[in-house]
Parts: C-alpha cells; structure tokens; sequence
C-alpha cells in the first residue's frame, strides 16, 4: 500500500508553518546567556564587594600604625587586626599575605615592583616577603594580597580578572603611609 504524496507534502507543509511552541525555542536559545550574564555579574558583585572590603580594612590598620595607637605591628597582630574589621570573607587569617618595604624618600616617586605574592593554597605555602615595620618619619609600603574562592566556578570564563586561577581570586591592596614621630 502505497502512502499518496499530495498528503504527505500537506503533512509536512502544515507542520512548518504551526506556531506552537515557537516561544519555547526562543526561551530556549536566550535563557543560559541570560543566566550567564546573571552569575557573572553576581561574581563580579561579590568581588568588588570584597575587595572593597579589603581596601577599607587595610586602611584603617594602617592609620592607626602611623597614628602610633597599635604598637606590636607584627605580621601575625596586624592580619588579625585587617581581618577583625573584614566581612564576607573565608578564612581570613589562613588566605592573607601581608607586606611591608621601607622605601627611601627619594625613591618615593617610583613605581614599585607590581607582582605581589599571594598565597599558594595548592601546595600550602606561603611566600617569603619582606616585612619591615618601619621607624619613625620612614615610608612605608604595604601590600596586602587575599586569596578568596570564586563562588560560582561556572561564572570564571565570563569574569576576567587579573590574578585569577581556576578556582580562586587574589585581591590585592596597597598603601603608603609614614609613621608619626612619637
């Protein structure tokens, strides 16, 4: 038995030209660009949100260094001070690399070195930087870097960012201060 075509072609005609679920495709084709742009914005919110964090607590510490109000301005005290006055953050003390140069007066204008180590979680080391606290009238370079987990890996190939890896940021902060004769 054979099938006729004219009704075959009638088949397929009509069936190209139903409009049912066209809306569907659409949604279909929109929504995971839509849902990226979401995530990624909400990655890059978090960040910013983070660093700012950051930036807040590592000034505050720092005034009240060069004001001479905290006195043992040891790496382990002044963490623990930055990370006190931290929100939004995992493991503050455990991701936080502190750094302190004197630089001369003279050299006040250049540009320091911009590569700062950050902590490398992958083989739980730490790096060695110099820490010197500084005297009186010195200048003092300060630069903090935390290592902070992304929250939403899928979102890492739409945020990019400097001192990114596949699942971590490094923020970093930097300030200038001279201490205050006492």
């Amino acid at each position: 038995m054979t099938q006729n075509p004219m009704k075959n072609h009638r088949f397929w005609q009509g069936w190209l030209q139903c409009q049912r679920g066209a809306a569907s495709i659409e949604f279909i084709t929109v929504m995971p660009l839509a849902v990226a742009v979401f995530f990624a914005s909400a990655e890059s919110g978090i960040l910013s949100l983070r660093q700012t964090f950051l930036d807040r607590a590592l000034e505050l510490t720092i005034r009240e260094v060069r004001l001479g109000m905290i006195t043992n301005t040891s790496s382990a005290n002044l963490k623990s001070l930055i990370c006190a006055r931290m929100a939004m953050v995992d493991n503050c003390a455990e991701n936080l690399a502190l750094e302190m140069n004197v630089r001369s007066s003279f050299s006040a204008l250049s540009i320091p070195n911009t590569t700062t180590s950050c902590i490398d979680r992958a083989t739980n080391t730490e790096p060695v930087l110099t820490y010197e606290p500084g005297a009186e009238n010195e200048l003092v370079l300060v630069r903090a870097c935390l290592v902070q987990d992304i929250v939403f890996p899928t979102s890492v190939a739409q945020v990019s960012v400097f001192g990114t890896t596949n699942q971590e940021f490094h923020l970093i902060s930097t300030t200038v201060f001279v201490k205050e004769p006492g």
